[in-house]
């Protein structure tokens, strides 16, 4: 039997997604508010979305952002 270990899952923290950065595999990033998970090493092209909707996606949605829907009042749950 194969054994599991926890500690071989990395993630890195890498911040707000930069142009020409490099990014290895596990990178984490945020765009738009939300934050992806880097699929393949690869240095970023210019704009975020052709890495995103590439034919091999170097990013993967890992957790949704929030909208800002208006300004909150008392009435406001």
């Amino acid at each position: 039997m194969a054994d599991f270990k926890i500690g071989r899952i990395r993630y890195t923290w890498k911040g707000q997604w930069a142009a020409s950065t490099s990014y290895i595999k596990d990178d984490i990033t945020y765009y738009g508010g939300k934050a992806y998970v880097c699929m393949v090493t690869h240095t970023a092209s210019s704009t975020f979305l052709p890495d995103l909707s590439a034919a091999t996606p170097k990013w993967r949605l890992m957790l949704d952002g929030y909208v800002w829907r208006s300004n909150r009042t008392i009435t406001t749950l």
